[in-house]
């Protein structure tokens, strides 16, 4: 029988050397970067990035900015549009409108399609051209409307045909959706000044806008 020193000179090196192992197993699955804590908690407002392909309508230079999420195909979206022309047109240079095409109507014809259309006429600075025949055909926004604006305004065709088949467009218009993903736009018309969404009481007509933009002052 093995006396109880001898047991103790087998048993504690033995269990060194299994504490030992699971030492390194610890230490080898120690994360490479461990979470640094961020000093303040205090959470960050997400800032609405403009980029150089958002369409600008008014000068830009105005001091006032109105970032718009707009669809071609919105009744609304057509009203609010006769509203800023009327209000530039009367308060020139006073501000300007960002357009962030959200295109979320598929009836009865996908939107996608002329916000593409109006992307490509865009890059060959005639937006403002397209912006104003897409909206008198708001409900008429088919492939062939589209290609009879794109000529009535006189897009040259090769530009903008290799603008429309390019993953560019298609790029472009995803960022401007998760955009309004991360601000909850629930619909269009949505309206955004200093990254503060606007409520409709405030746009619901030309005089609520010359209110809230201190046009009249």
């Amino acid at each position: 029988m093995l006396s109880t020193k001898k047991i103790l000179t087998i048993f504690i090196p033995a269990l060194l050397i299994v504490g030992l192992a699971f030492f390194v197993q610890i230490i080898k699955y120690q994360p490479l970067f461990p979470k640094v804590l961020p000093q303040d908690n205090t959470p960050k407002q997400f800032v609405i990035p403009l980029f150089p392909e958002d369409p600008i309508i008014g000068n830009p230079k105005s001091p006032i900015t109105i970032i718009a999420f707009e669809d071609f195909s919105c009744g609304e979206c057509s009203r609010q549009n006769d509203i800023f022309e009327i209000l530039q047109t009367k308060y020139p240079n006073k501000f300007k409108v960002i357009w962030k095409g959200l295109p979320i109507s598929d009836f009865p014809y996908p939107s996608i399609n002329a916000e593409k259309y109006g992307y490509c006429a865009n890059q060959q600075n005639k937006f403002a051209d397209f912006k104003t025949n897409a909206f008198v055909n708001t409900l008429e926004l088919s492939e062939t409307t589209l290609q009879v604006i794109a000529q009535n305004i006189e897009l040259d065709e090769k530009q903008l045909n290799k603008c429309l088949s390019s993953e560019e467009v298609t790029n472009f218009i995803k960022i401007t959706e998760n955009i309004a993903q991360i601000l909850s736009v629930q619909a269009v018309p949505a309206f955004f000044i200093d990254n503060k969404q606007i409520s409709k009481e405030d746009t619901a007509s030309e005089y609520a806008w010359e209110t809230l933009l201190g046009l009249s002052q």
